[in-house]
């Protein structure tokens, strides 16, 4: 039986977006009951085909003692799309102190969240933490390279290294969170909600709602004493330029001033991806590589009408429209 921990009683919901993953759906929510620190609510925000993974769950809380079962509201809804609309329909749900967001195929260690829970209590300007990805591995020396030298200002990814270098202190303030397992003080989130214009699977909004709560005056950092390994699905090869210079540049629209030193750093940023992409067409004999770097710059000089993860500015994007709209929303 795991211990009870009292982090100065502060009460968790923990949110989990989910679809078509019904095995590790019921994996999460067990590590979740097993862990050290208790967990008040869970909200399963299903997007699947079908209602396996309401059946796994209750398997799961069926088999977990009484005092360790939290209260469930899983909500299946094939109209939700993506997992940062799934995130931010929960968001309006939960009612605890701490939201915890953390995805199906994250695994996270037995005091994983007490951890993240006791840098939250001693920490009262602390809005969001996370722990960290044991099983990232360090990037070659040439995408380190590239990174410290065109990745600067507000592009400079301070995560990464984390990740691999570790850190001597418990808790490294950051300028970004994942959003794979991150702890979210609702005081700290208020009103901010991902936004809406992400849909299926999704990239940046994690930087969209870091910088939101930095806006507010908000500190992220990354807990090194609390771990996670995160099992990534395989997902098909393709070229990543495209997706980083249409993610990136979708987040410094929104929420960078658009100062002298804000507006050179983007174009370094953007001439970084460029010089890699020119080398990996050289080696490769292939166009491809520049075709995404074409493909990311039209995304962000035509407003990412074409873009596969954000909806067209002048479609409907607003949650509550397309979640309450379709009449398949069935809480627990």
């Amino acid at each position: 039986m795991p211990r009870e921990v009292d982090v100065a009683r502060l009460t968790v919901a923990a949110i989990i977006p989910t679809k078509n993953r019904p095995a590790l759906l019921a994996g999460i929510v067990e590590r979740l009951l097993a862990q050290t620190a208790t967990i008040d609510e869970l909200v399963i925000v299903d997007q699947s085909d079908t209602d396996d993974g309401r059946v796994a769950v209750r398997r799961v809380l069926a088999a977990a003692p009484a005092s360790r079962r939290p209260a469930l509201d899983h909500v299946w809804d094939r109209a939700i799309n993506g997992a940062a609309a799934a995130r931010n329909f929960a968001f309006d749900r939960a009612r605890s102190d701490v939201l915890l967001c953390v995805d199906d195929d994250m695994e996270p260690a037995p005091d994983a969240i007490e951890r993240l829970l006791e840098h939250l209590a001693a920490e009262p300007q602390l809005a969001a933490v996370t722990p960290v990805i044991t099983n990232y591995e360090a990037p070659a020396l040439a995408h380190r390279l590239v990174s410290r030298t065109f990745f600067r200002g507000p592009f400079h990814d301070d995560r990464q290294p984390v990740y691999w270098r570790g850190a001597g202190q418990r808790l490294v303030d950051v300028g970004m969170l994942g959003a794979g397992m991150i702890a979210i003080r609702r005081s700290a989130l208020a009103d901010i909600r991902f936004d809406p214009r992400y849909r299926g699977a999704s990239l940046g909004e994690d930087l969209d709602l870091s910088w939101a709560l930095r806006a507010r005056g908000g500190k992220l950092a990354i807990a090194t004493d609390a771990h996670v390994i995160h099992r990534k699905a395989p997902r098909p090869a393709s070229r990543h330029e495209e997706a980083m210079l249409t993610s990136w540049g979708f987040v410094y629209a929104k929420h960078q001033p658009k100062t002298l030193a804000n507006r050179l750093a983007f174009a370094w940023f953007v001439a970084g991806v460029a010089s890699t992409a020119t080398v990996a067409a050289l080696r490769a004999r292939s166009l491809t590589p520049l075709r995404s770097v074409r493909a990311g710059l039209f995304n962000i000089h035509h407003d990412y009408s074409r873009c596969s993860f954000l909806t067209p500015p002048t479609a409907t994007t607003g949650d509550a429209e397309s979640l309450s709209g379709s009449g398949r929303g069935v809480p627990a």
